[in-house]
């Protein structure tokens, strides 16, 4: 019997931009769903695949048991996870070794036309392998190897704002399906490149029929204020990621 998140969905709607990452994941076909009952859910995302074996997930659970019971469901070592309740991190860190997890306010886009964009005398355009090593140098503090980045670039999933051939800003669409990465240089800040390229992605994922999302840790006060300033409307509870950097 093939499951779907119908099952589920009176928990969905209490909080619908937090579950996103799932509830996306699902509609565009970019995962597919392991597990759905009305108090939890899983799903995998075909980008984390590798060698067959499902290695990148996201779930939600509403008590401990269905968490166990949805947990008991992923490898030994998850690359990749996203989980959008506090009570169960415990667990995370005694059956995978993930620690430290920092929450997120999910935010999402829920309008149909793009937001205005300044006018900063840029250009916004793919970026090639050439950028990876700015990106890396800029980026790589939060955690992101250069692997990761460089697969992004590969695809096409790496725009940067550019003053002819100088590279000023970056944003990105993570493998998972949201956006994010974003990142101005230094000594181009306060130019409006941020919301230029905000604006950009959330118009790109408009034309391609999905749900513009993404996340910002809690307390990174400057970026939640620009997300919301594009009419991104935030979560009401956080959710948390798990990654093993190997």
């Amino acid at each position: 019997m093939e499951i779907d998140l119908s099952i589920c969905q009176e928990t969905l709607n209490r909080d619908p931009v937090l579950y996103l990452d799932l509830t996306e994941t699902v509609r565009r076909g970019e995962g597919r769903l392991l597990a759905a009952t009305p108090r939890g859910a899983l799903a995998a995302f075909h980008s984390y695949e590798k060698d067959g074996q499902d290695l990148g997930f996201t779930m939600f659970a509403d008590d401990l048991p269905t968490a166990k019971r949805l947990l008991a469901m992923l490898p030994s070592q998850p690359g990749f996870l996203t989980v959008h309740e506090d009570f169960y991190l415990d667990e995370l860190e005694k059956r995978f070794g993930f620690s430290g997890l920092r929450p997120c306010w999910q935010m999402g886009y829920l309008r149909t036309m793009t937001p205005f964009a300044p006018d900063c005398g840029a250009q916004v355009r793919q970026l090639e392998l050439s950028h990876l090593p700015t990106v890396v140098e800029h980026y790589a503090e939060n955690g992101v190897d250069d692997g990761y980045l460089s697969g992004l670039i590969e695809q096409g999933e790496l725009y940067g704002a550019f003053d002819g051939g100088t590279l000023m800003a970056f944003i990105g669409r993570h493998a998972e399906g949201s956006m994010g990465l974003l990142e101005v240089l230094p000594q181009y800040r306060r130019r409006g490149l941020g919301r230029l390229l905000q604006s950009h992605m959330i118009g790109l994922e408009l034309s391609r029929g999905r749900v513009p999302y993404g996340q910002v840790f809690d307390g990174n006060e400057p970026s939640l204020a620009l997300q919301r300033s594009l009419g991104m409307t935030s979560s009401m509870g956080r959710l948390y990621w798990a990654v093993r950097n190997e």
